[in-house]
């Protein structure tokens, strides 16, 4: 039996989640303004095809098991460092590049589903935080977890996809200002680099 009291509650935690700043967010506004709103919208449904892993893995009951290693956490927040490295370093060396050769960057799908497997941010939610919206349902969570990874997946499809497209726009913009682009990649690539630094701080400090 779903338990759905807690959704007012859940809700207001998703909307808390997805409006920090993180990976996932600086991956859209630089997806966005790199490659424009079309690509956005395929790099918003990799980013939540992605969640879909992490609700399987609460749904399970692995993700409790996760909260006891430790070493877990941190390989994925080395992983997600790794990653979000190598964005920054493929964004710097592609900045101010021609709209012409922006249709040879690789698959923006797969790029954000990556994103979001390695983020640290989205792993901890769902297996130290969604188990607290378990309401009624007891020793048989399976189906409220899969109502709530859901829940998560479309409201984070539709502010992905609302962030992204803004980022087009504003790339729309400013397509014939190649200094521009320069800077926005730029900063897009620091961006990165410096989410990935953050997560190999929070590694070092246990």
């Amino acid at each position: 039996m779903l338990d759905v009291s807690v959704l007012p509650a859940f809700l207001v935690a998703v909307l808390v989640i997805l409006v920090t700043p993180g990976p996932d967010m600086a991956f859209m506004i630089a997806t966005g303004i790199n490659q424009g709103r079309g690509a956005a919208v395929r790099g918003a449904f990799g980013v939540t095809s992605a969640m879909t892993l992490w609700v399987l893995v609460a749904a399970t009951g692995l993700g409790v098991a996760l909260t006891q290693l430790p070493a877990a956490l941190d390989a994925i927040r080395i992983a997600g460092a790794g990653y979000l490295l190598f964005l920054a370093v493929t964004t710097w060396r592609n900045a101010g590049a021609a709209i012409a050769e922006a249709h040879t960057v690789p698959d923006v799908f797969r790029r954000g589903f990556l994103v979001n497997l390695t983020n640290p941010k989205i792993a901890l939610f769902f297996v130290a935080f969604l188990p607290q919206f378990l309401g009624s349902t007891g020793e048989h969570p399976f189906g409220q977890i899969l109502m709530l990874g859901l829940l998560l997946q479309l409201t984070g499809l539709v502010t992905d996809i609302a962030i992204g497209s803004a980022a087009g726009v504003f790339r729309d913009a400013v397509l014939g200002r190649r200094r521009v682009r320069l800077a926005l990649d730029a900063t897009a690539g620091t961006v990165y680099g410096a989410l990935a630094a953050l997560l190999l701080v929070g590694v070092a400090r246990g």
